[in-house]
């Protein structure tokens, strides 16, 4: 929404490159510890569900539907394969092709999980290494199809399994040294963000989960700090809502008239309708379906142990 340096340099692109890699990786990390520690697939399903559908549900009908009348693009969302149903991505929604990915993601780890338990990890490195090699075959520095770029999810599930046994003796020496190569892992990852940078962006899913490894890795330090900050805290309560939300105010009329107009009057209002609709959806249509589902969970739960009592 912002224009970063000469057009030549091509930052636009690099700073998606670099929040995509970054929001991936996030993604599994935390889905991988979260099945690490409960194998209960179904709670799995109905809780990432819970999350995702209703809010890109309403999205759909709101900006597919009465902003661009376009039914292909509302079934591609809500079934989540936008990211292979090109001739229905309309600017309005088409940066979550993403969501394809990640709904892939967790159906294909809650699947394994499901069928072989803690074992199926140890296929995670596997599936990481083939993803990134078929992306070398096809010589796809970024792609939105899940075959060509889950890989930068599964390098954020390598990173969790590495977590999780930080202190077993091998892994701890490795884990230990992480933190001092913060800023090298800073360096090459912006480098493999950066699509000039060509066959290093081949590593970029491992240089996103090096770098937040090594902040994970930390027992203090200003970027621990800096990230507990109140304000990015509220940033990722509503990241998902702000990603869903934002891109409409990136076109039509708010991409009209001189820079002076574009930049200092319409993006300023962009990013204020942007945040107030992500706030709006977050705490009072997200939220109460989330707790409504986790409360449907704890009666069942409570149920099924006064049964078996």
């Amino acid at each position: 929404m912002l224009p970063l340096g000469p057009k030549a340099w091509v930052l636009n692109s690099a700073a998606g490159y670099m929040g995509m890699s970054i929001f991936f990786a996030l993604s599994g990390f935390l889905i991988t510890r979260f099945l690490w520690e409960s194998d209960n697939i179904p709670q799995f399903f109905v809780r990432r569900l819970a999350r995702i559908v209703p809010l890109v549900f309403l999205v759909s009908v709101l900006y597919a539907l009465l902003l661009e009348s376009r039914w292909d693009t509302f079934a591609a969302l809500n079934i989540y394969m936008l990211n292979y149903w090109h001739d229905a991505i309309v600017p309005s929604v088409s940066p979550l092709w993403s969501l394809g990915v990640e709904m892939h993601f967790y159906l294909a780890i809650g699947l394994v999980v499901l069928l072989l338990g803690r074992r199926g990890f140890w296929l995670v490195p596997l599936a990481a290494l083939s993803v990134t090699a078929t992306r070398v075959n096809a010589e796809a520095f970024g792609s939105i199809v899940t075959h060509l770029r889950v890989d930068e999810i599964l390098s954020g599930s390598i990173l969790a399994l590495v977590w999780l046994h930080r202190d077993q003796t091998m892994v701890a020496r490795v884990w230990q040294k992480l933190p001092a190569l913060f800023w090298p892992f800073v360096l090459m990852w912006a480098l493999s963000c950066w699509p000039p940078s060509e066959e290093w962006g081949y590593t970029r899913p491992y240089m996103a989960a090096l770098m937040i490894g090594s902040i994970l890795a930390m027992k203090d330090g200003w970027q621990r700090r800096f990230l507990g900050w109140s304000v990015l805290r509220y940033i990722a309560t509503t990241s998902f809502a702000l990603y869903v939300w934002h891109s409409p105010f990136r076109f039509g009329w708010f991409d009209q008239g001189t820079d002076l107009e574009r930049y200092l009057i319409k993006r300023p209002l962009g990013f204020a309708a942007t945040f107030l609709l992500a706030h709006l959806s977050t705490f009072y249509y997200e939220k109460p379906i989330i707790r409504m589902v986790r409360s449907i969970e704890k009666r069942g739960a409570s149920g099924e142990a006064r049964t078996h009592a």
